[in-house]
């Protein structure tokens, strides 16, 4: 075994963004249990029905434990949710879901499945020392959270292979490749909005229905998801993969119907994220209102708890700016790439980071232009 390699099984880091993980994975699954015992409400059993068993049809639940079954997936992912028995209850749920998958091969969807498997991984993090109900105001100190957190590299694994496998599998499908697939697609939104009585321009419609439009997207969507099977993985490029995921996912949201795929790849970028605490130091002039009202807002929404967030009367003075960010590396920043470096770790504010990143490199330069002799 490489030295990396097992550096990654010894290494132990702070379990807060797992128990932030779990809990967002045991809304999923709690949504989906859900919808699955809703179908089971409005059509009946399954097994009344044609149905395909990828185990042996002995093993296939009757009526009855079937229902008992979605009960007890459902209950347990509002467990995960609560931090009762919390690695128990995700992995309770996630694997009764996988089981159920198996008994019906026509209720099987590869998001449906992605999400099982992913709560099943995360279920061997130390996703229990935080957000936890049964703790309360006992919450566990950074210390305490310190745990293994080599399975998070399963998860991550799990979300390049989602990535890679769709990327592949279009590019050895002529049809996807070529664009016609998402031209049948875009010609489907068409008629949609047409029915919702939603007016779309004759040019724009022209363009959208255009074989070369479908052509070029479908290789940018192909590119896209490769970038992002490997990018995420370097630390160099991860930031911008991730960003590039939020966006992409949110144009399928728009555009096609994948129950909870979008939500679950948001999810599940949680386990790239750094597994750390408060590396980050943001200072604020508690003499401007604007400053106060943006650290009340960051306290409160900083779910990913990024900053360190400190008040410095003398920052105006010292810094020349009301906000200034040190980053995990020690270098403080302050003016437009404060608030850049504020929306890169902020999920609120970071599909607006490259836009400010640029702001920032941009008002840099210029600085430095007019500073040269």
């Amino acid at each position: 075994m490489s030295s990396r390699g097992s550096a990654w099984l010894r290494e132990e880091r702070d379990a807060y963004v797992f128990g932030l993980l779990r809990c967002a994975l045991g809304v999923l699954l709690f949504l989906q249990a859900s919808r699955a015992l809703s179908d089971w409400w409005d059509s009946g059993y399954f097994g009344d029905y044609w149905h395909l068993p990828i185990v042996p049809a002995s093993l296939v639940p009757s009526h009855g434990v079937y229902a008992g079954l979605l009960a007890f997936e459902l209950v347990a992912a509002a467990c995960a949710i609560a931090g009762v028995w919390s690695r128990a209850a995700l992995l309770g749920s996630s694997t009764t879901g996988l089981y159920l998958l198996l008994c019906d091969r026509l209720q099987y969807h590869n998001n449906r499945y992605a999400l099982l498997l992913i709560a099943f991984l995360t279920a061997f993090t130390p996703c229990d020392r935080s957000f936890s109900a049964r703790r309360g105001a006992r919450a566990l100190s950074p210390e305490a959270r310190r745990a293994p957190t080599w399975a998070r590299r399963l998860v991550q694994a799990q979300v390049s292979l989602i990535y890679g496998a769709s990327a592949l599998g279009k590019l050895a499908d002529p049809d996807w490749r070529g664009g016609q697939v998402l031209a049948i697609r875009y010609l489907h939104t068409l008629s949609y909005l047409a029915s919702q009585g939603v007016r779309v321009p004759r040019w724009l419609a022209d363009v959208y229905t255009s074989p070369w439009y479908a052509s070029a997207t479908a290789k940018g969507a192909i590119s896209l998801e490769l970038f992002l099977a490997l990018g995420l993985w370097q630390p160099r490029t991860r930031r911008f993969a991730l960003w590039l995921g939020v966006l992409f996912h949110f144009g399928i949201e728009l555009s096609a119907r994948v129950e909870l795929f979008s939500w679950l790849m948001w999810t599940a970028y949680l386990a790239f994220v750094t597994p750390e605490c408060r590396e980050r130091l943001l200072e604020v002039d508690p003499r401007s209102r604007v400053a106060r009202l943006a650290t009340v807002v960051l306290r409160r929404l900083d779910i990913l708890a990024r900053f360190d967030v400190h008040e410095n009367a003398d920052l105006l003075t010292s810094a020349g700016s009301i906000v200034r960010v040190t980053d995990r590396s020690g270098h403080a920043h302050t003016g437009w790439a404060a608030y850049a470096q504020i929306a890169s770790a902020f999920p609120p504010l970071f599909a607006a980071w490259p836009l400010l990143a640029m702001l920032a490199t941009f008002r840099e330069r210029r600085q430095r232009s007019a500073a040269a002799p």
